[in-house]
């Protein structure tokens, strides 16, 4: 009995920490959201576009470009429908609904920044905002709960920065980053299960903290051409706090669970066509390939393996236009490509992550000299996968996913 139970439970926070890393990693929910003049053209061009301070979030080194002190902050609406189809097979007997219209609800992302020219050659800023986070629930009554039922993950990335402008033609940039996370995990019994109806399998709470840093360059070619490169350094979060089981007494303890964050690295142009137009473009690559597995230490002395996870890097594209109507109103468009760094083998119920495209556009209205107001809209379109996910508990799942979201941006610039 105790064999099967550990069995049981090793399944369910395998279960739950892989619906951490979908919350926490996939390349679609990836928090890009750092601002509303961004998303208007889809992200494409940031590490090259000083539209307003925050810049800081894809590429110090392009602060140099902002002229006077300015705060920028944004709120963005993140509205997903991530549907699931399937079945459940708990072995003997037909096998039972496991669908589910909406596992993921929406969420509000606030990120603040304030961008300061010490003099003609040093900028000093600070921002923050967040890289990553989500939260997915399928329920207590999801027919594969004891698969993914809850996940919770937000965390806020705090970057103070300096740029320092070498001549007219090249910017230097460096920041760093602490990262504070916090998570809850929680995986249970399907209710049409004939053994431990209901009951809690996993819950995990737990919070932890990270550092790391940032760089970037900014090489202006001409007048009408730029180009910016960044980079952000991956990091390793470790999670620590408690964990209950209703099933097997002896897990419950306190542990922790190491996450590791791909490092970001961008490459954008930024090219001016007439004083009315210009088209920007990037590639950013995300170093998914230390994501290799993921493993819980209790401090009771048990280390569990979770599951070797092997993804794969992934990349980026995006490409955009700004166009100024007048001197008070500024429009926006831009579409991305945005790969997915799950190989179909490793796809799961809790992971079911897809290639996805980006459509964008946005606007920018000026009030007066020292305020204005942006504004952006995305439609994330992600492609239909099919998948299948055993479980130790009893039977596997066999369906398919496929996920789309709205995302709505405001912002508020103060130039002082």
């Amino acid at each position: 009995m105790k064999h099967f139970q550990d069995k049981v439970v090793r399944s369910l926070v395998t279960g739950a920490a892989l619906a951490l890393s979908n919350s926490a990693l996939a390349a679609g929910f990836q928090l890009v959201e750092h601002s509303a003049s961004g998303m208007g053209r889809a992200y494409a061009g940031e590490a090259a576009i000083a539209d307003d301070a925050s810049v800081l979030a894809a590429n110090p080194a392009a602060m140099s470009l902002i002229e006077k002190t300015t705060f920028s902050g944004a709120l963005s609406y993140i509205d997903p429908n991530v549907e699931v189809d399937g079945t459940r097979n708990f072995g003997a007997g037909p096998n039972l609904d496991a669908g589910k219209d909406s596992a993921a609800p929406s969420a509000l992302v606030p990120a603040v920044y304030f961008v300061h020219p010490l003099n003609d050659q040093v900028t000093l800023g600070i921002g923050a905002f967040s890289n990553f986070g989500l939260e997915t629930e399928y329920g207590n009554d999801y027919g594969a709960s004891d698969i993914a039922n809850k996940t919770s993950i937000k965390t806020v990335n705090i970057n103070p920065s300096v740029a320092y402008k070498l001549n007219d033609q090249l910017s230097l940039g460096f920041g760093v980053n602490y990262i504070r996370a916090e998570a809850e995990l929680i995986s249970s019994v399907p209710k049409t299960s004939p053994l431990y109806s209901g009951a809690t399998l996993v819950d995990l709470s737990g919070d932890g903290d990270a550092w790391g840093w940032n760089a970037g360059v900014l090489w202006n070619l001409s007048q009408n051409t730029r180009l910016g490169l960044s980079y952000r350094s991956k990091l390793s979060v470790k999670l620590e706090g408690d964990m209950e089981s209703a099933i097997v007494p002896g897990y419950n303890d306190s542990g922790s669970l190491t996450v590791d964050l791909p490092d970001i690295t961008e490459l954008s142009l930024f090219q001016r066509i007439n004083d009315q137009l210009a088209v920007h473009a990037s590639v950013t690559y995300m170093g998914w390939e230390n994501f290799d597995k993921l493993e819980v230490k209790l401090n009771g002395g048990d280390d569990i393996v979770l599951k070797e996870e092997n993804w794969d890097d992934s990349i980026r594209y995006a490409i955009g236009a700004t166009y100024n109507v007048d001197s008070y109103l500024t429009l926006r468009a831009g579409l991305a490509l945005d790969e997915t760094p799950v190989a179909e083998e490793n796809r799961s119920l809790s992971i079911p992550d897809a290639d996805r495209m980006w459509y964008s556009i946005g606007a920018t209205y000026k009030v007066n000299a020292n305020l204005s107001v942006d504004a952006g809209y995305t439609h994330l379109n992600g492609d239909k996968v099919y998948l299948s996910d055993e479980s130790n508990f009893r039977g596997e799942f066999n369906g398919s996913s496929e996920g789309d979201a709205n995302l709505y941006s405001v912002q508020l610039n103060w130039v002082m």
